[in-house]
């Protein structure tokens, strides 16, 4: 009966200590799960923040970089476009940046040229473009391809806006 009593002490205490590092790597494996599923989340986010950033710098620059020209809404078959219009060397140019295939684009041509939505430059995914100008405040409303709707606003500064 002492070799009993001595082993059941000590095969409880190896089976407790079992059950505990079998909990230990349960909560383990539920954290690592957890903080994974969190990195994701926050990487999803980062990029979504990214790309409205992206497409805010993307307007505000072009309209910035050309504030001294002619700035006009322009409709294309059903395709809205911001052109920026400006004079070098006595020829009219035309900045545009529009939406199309699920992309804002940018297509910089001689005015005398026939617009042509394939001929556009893509330079971030976007669902949708619509601007807006109500005197010196250009308004863009963009929609992302997750759905996420933002407005863009500019302060045209130098004059040349059509009113």
């Amino acid at each position: 009966m002492r070799k009993r009593t001595q082993q059941t002490p000590r095969l409880m205490q190896n089976v407790f200590v079992l059950l505990l590092l079998a909990l230990f790597a349960c909560l383990s494996t539920f954290l690592v799960m957890m903080g994974a599923q969190v990195y994701r989340n926050t990487v999803e986010r980062a990029e979504v923040n990214n790309g409205n950033r992206i497409t805010a710098a993307l307007v505000r620059s072009a309209v910035w970089a050309e504030d001294g020209g002619t700035i006009r809404i322009e409709d294309h078959d059903g395709i809205p476009a911001l052109a920026i219009e400006d004079v070098y060397d006595d020829e009219v140019y035309v900045k545009r940046l529009f939406c199309a295939d699920g992309w804002l684009r940018e297509s910089y041509t001689s005015d005398d040229w026939e617009f042509d939505p394939e001929d556009g430059e893509a330079l971030c995914e976007l669902s949708a473009f619509e601007p807006e100008q109500n005197g010196r405040m250009l308004t863009v409303h963009v929609t992302g391809t997750d759905g996420t709707k933002s407005d863009i606003r500019v302060g045209l500064r130098a004059g040349g806006a059509d009113e």
